[in-house]
This record gives structure tokens, sequence and C-alpha cells, in this order.
């Protein structure tokens, strides 16, 4: 549930999803307890969204899977780091 900064790690981390159990939760608390204030799903449907939600209410999660959803994560972002 914790960030990878190496290749290596984030190779091997990429082929254990296959096989192994996501900890979605853990990961979304570790996001937040580093800071991270809004959260991007990329892809088609809110799946994440939805349950980001159930996680954490204070964090926004934008979905984006059309132009209109790029642009609305784009000016939140940008939103955030002025």
């Amino acid at each position: 549930a914790k960030a990878s900064q190496s290749i290596d790690e984030i190779k091997d981390k990429l082929v254990k999803q296959l096989y192994s159990p996501v900890q979605w939760v853990k990961t979304v608390e570790e996001m937040t307890a580093e800071g991270i204030e809004i959260i991007v799903e990329a892809g088609p449907g809110k799946v994440l969204a939805g349950l980001n939600k159930r996680i954490n209410k204070q964090v926004p999660t934008l979905p984006v899977f059309d132009p209109t959803g790029m642009e609305t994560a784009f000016a939140a972002v940008e939103g955030e780091n002025d």
C-alpha cells in the first residue's frame, strides 16, 4: 500500500497485483496520510470514486473518462497548487 520509487520495485508490485489482493483501503489511507488532497481516477467508470468516498469523504476523487473530466481534474489540481 506504500508508494514505490524504483522501477524494479514497481514492476514487481504490478506483477504481484495479478495474483494478490489489492489493498485499496490501505492505499487510500496511506495517500491521505502523505497529504494527498485530490485523487484522480483514470479510465472508464467511477468504481474507485465510489470506494474512495466510503474510505475518506474529505478527499475528492475525480473520475476522468472523457475530455470534460480531464479539464475538471486539471482545474482542480491546478487550484490546489495556487
